[in-house]
């Protein structure tokens, strides 16, 4: 039997506890609303902040009327979000200046995060001011590492 062993937070891990942590994982998506973004961070995301933007990513960009398709190469869109703890951040939606690269970054991952994380892309409806997008540490959450609160605070969309 191999048993795999990831140290995290000073604890050991291993196989049998990561598949319990990964449906944990699973659990929270299917909690989410339709069309959210997802990612897996990788330590280059963290420590260069280069992320790629798949296919989910650029899925929940679309929601918020950013469309990479339409961008040309050296275009950046900022939308305004927050973190489940409340803390408000930026999600960047751009294109690499050279070769059009689709791209992402967000403000402040690096305290909210650690390598190895699931990140999800959220939105609640926000009567006021309609969508508003939410960054939630899937990994955090199933690890119980952060608690998902309901009373973000209001960001502005231009």
């Amino acid at each position: 039997m191999l048993t795999v062993k990831i140290i995290k937070h000073n604890l050991v891990i291993n196989s049998k506890e990561m598949e319990v942590l990964m449906n944990e994982e699973d659990k929270i998506l299917k909690t989410l609303k339709p069309d959210f973004g997802q990612l897996r961070l990788t330590n280059t995301m963290l420590n260069k902040s280069i992320i790629d933007a798949n296919t989910s990513i650029r899925r929940f960009a679309k929601l918020f009327k950013i469309d990479f398709d339409k961008m040309v190469n050296g275009e950046k869109h900022i939308l305004p979000a927050t973190y489940e703890d409340g803390t408000v951040c930026n999600l960047s939606f751009y294109r690499t200046v050279n070769r059009g690269d689709r791209r992402l970054s967000i403000s402040g991952i690096k305290k909210q995060a650690e390598e190895k994380d699931l990140i999800a892309f959220n939105y609640t409806l926000n009567k006021k001011t309609g969508k508003m997008a939410i960054v939630i540490n899937v990994t955090a959450k199933a690890n119980n590492r952060t608690q998902l609160h309901t009373d973000y605070k209001e960001v502005c969309y231009d």
